[in-house]
């Protein structure tokens, strides 16, 4: 007998990479505020930053684009992420 968790049905831990850093993952859908905490982990955001999303090598139809704030995604294993935080003047 294993001393692991069983796995959810249907589902497994998988690999996002964002901002090139590799993440374990074992959710079905990821959020854009928490793709945000783990690109800047322990980091506040000012109300004068924007951040942009984009995510790439997604589940097909939705293969690539760009997550908003509220919104989430389906993730798949590779799944990649890339965050930048903008500061308007």
């Amino acid at each position: 007998m294993s001393d692991k968790e069983p796995e959810k049905a249907g589902h497994r831990t998988v690999t996002l990479v964002i901002n090139t850093r590799q993440h374990q993952w074992d959710e079905n859908k990821v959020s854009y505020e928490q793709i945000v905490a783990l690109a800047h982990p322990g980091q506040a955001i000012e109300p004068n930053t924007d951040i942009t999303v984009r995510y790439s090598r997604g589940h097909d139809g939705h293969g690539s684009g760009t997550l908003t704030a509220g919104r989430s995604v389906a993730v798949k294993d590779g799944m990649v992420f890339d965050v930048h935080r903008t500061t308007r003047s």
